[in-house]
């Protein structure tokens, strides 16, 4: 554990952060754009991303004994005859209802007579703060679904096991088949050194949302696949707005500013930048300044602007923006929202294009064990293990429009694709995809790197790499 001095260096940087953002965000409104909702807005309520928390945390477990789960594994199956586990997770609505169905008839007809409890909370901020209130009394969770940075700051209180030697046992773990079925993009998202933290469940994709209509119509033959294509297409829409009789349309058209840390993350994986798994990131380098020089340019050009509204839905489906940054949960509420606007315009989803290519950037919560006694390391080894089969994936995709573990979930698939063709396109970009960091030090990172990005924006005269500089001294100051 580090010394309370270094929590308060991080509270300091934590205040000078929000203060740039209260300086700044008066600037960000004089541009904006307002629509007025939809009466039927209520009709298009889906389960949104999880709001993501600021913890700043010391370390992930780097100080903290791991227990050794080996005599979990070695238990025989009649320990486990009524073992009770308590599952929670940050998802609500529609997706709680599932995973308490699927947990019932796991526990209703699995051989060990295990009996799985559910708990869904709706965001990460409720599902932490729940665990804090659970702390107090000495409850913890057998498994948690949860970001494994998030538990840092209480890792002294809740210890997760190494699910390798789960993973690899001849008895207990993945076959060869089955390991070789799962994607391993998702499975060394959650490796650090030799040790496997979580298991995946349910990899949440970062994409471009592109009207491929009013592109057609604008003069492009297709969706861009280079940073300039994309500056072109953005510009012309946003000049298109301009020009016509619409008033109310002006200075709107290309692709809406969005400082959201995946999607900075994604401009910067699509010029080359990889983020490193347990060292601070620092971005005041040859890629970070052409990615992030990139987005600077196109706003000083007029063709990134300001959207007051955080959903970007409705301006979507009116064409004020050609492009958004999103994530594949929005498909579902974007066909809704052309349904609204009687919108038939053509659309699909498509990765950040950069100087590599089309890149998507892939996160989300894993599944980690409590250290408790071996019965229920094993009860929540079985149980997690269950939600990664096939049939689970499968059901877990089309609730959450999330990524399948699996490769072989995707054949249960095959009339959801039909059905939602968006989310087969950002399927295919899996291989070509980054996932994010799943430590504190990107955790706390991509804060500072939003405020140093919002600054580059709202400074007429902002450097890229001086602002870079700053963003990495300040991100230097955590180590």
């Amino acid at each position: 554990m580090r010394t309370v001095d270094l929590r308060q260096k991080k509270l300091r940087i934590a205040l000078m952060s929000l203060l740039f953002i209260l300086i700044f965000s008066s600037a960000c409104t004089e541009a904006t754009v307002v629509l007025e909702e939809s009466p039927t807005a209520e009709e298009t309520k889906i389960i949104q991303p999880t709001e993501t928390l600021r913890p700043f945390p010391t370390s992930t477990q780097a100080n903290t004994p791991i227990p050794d789960p080996t005599e979990g594994i070695s238990l025989p199956p009649e320990d486990l005859d009524g073992v009770s586990l308590h599952f929670v997770h940050p998802w609500g609505g529609r997706a709680d209802d599932l995973l308490v169905e699927i947990a019932t008839q796991f526990s209703l007809s699995n051989p060990w007579n295990i009996w799985v409890d559910v708990e869904g909370f709706g965001s990460e901020a409720a599902l932490m703060a729940s665990l804090e209130s659970s702390l107090e009394v000495g409850e913890i969770p057998g498994l948690i679904a949860i970001q494994p940075y998030q538990l840092t700051g209480v890792e002294d209180k809740i210890l997760t096991i190494d699910l390798e030697p789960y993973f690899n046992d001849s008895e207990w773990g993945f076959d060869e088949s089955a390991a070789g079925d799962i994607h391993q993009i998702f499975l060394d998202q959650f490796r650090l050194g030799e040790s496997l933290v979580a298991l995946p469940v349910a990899p949440r994709a970062t994409v471009l949302f592109y009207n491929q209509t009013w592109g057609n119509e604008l003069g492009f033959e297709g969706a861009p696949t280079n940073a300039e294509a994309f500056q072109s297409q953005s510009c012309e829409a946003t000049f298109a707005n301009q020009a016509d009789v619409n008033e109310a349309n002006d200075g709107t058209g290309g692709y809406p500013r969005n400082v959201d840390p995946n999607v900075l993350a994604s401009w910067y994986a699509a010029f080359g930048g990889e983020l490193p798994d347990q060292a601070m990131p620092q971005f005041n380098s040859e890629t970070g300044r052409e990615a992030f020089g990139f987005l600077k340019s196109m706003d000083e050009k007029g063709c990134i602007w300001i959207n007051r509204k955080p959903d970007p839905y409705i301006y979507f489906a009116n064409r004020y923006a050609l492009f958004y940054a999103g994530t594949l949960d929005h498909i579902p509420a974007q066909l809704a929202w052309m349904d609204v606007a009687g919108n038939e315009d053509q659309w699909k989803v498509m990765g950040f294009p950069g100087s590599s290519g089309e890149t998507m950037v892939i996160d989300g919560p894993g599944l980690m064990v409590s250290a408790d006694s071996p019965e229920n390391q094993m009860a929540a080894w079985l149980f997690a293990q269950h939600l990664l089969s096939p049939e689970i994936q499968a059901k877990l995709v089309q609730q959450l429009f999330t990524l399948p573990v699996r490769r072989s979930a995707v054949d249960e698939l095959d009339d959801f694709s039909d059905q939602y063709p968006q989310w087969a396109q950002g399927l295919a970009l899996v291989d070509d995809a980054q996932t994010l960091p799943i430590t504190e030090n990107w955790a706390v990172a991509q804060w500072v790197l939003q405020d140093g990005i919002l600054r580059l924006f709202n400074l007429p005269e902002g450097d890229v790499s001086t602002i870079l500089g700053e963003v990495d001294a300040m991100i230097g100051d955590m180590e």
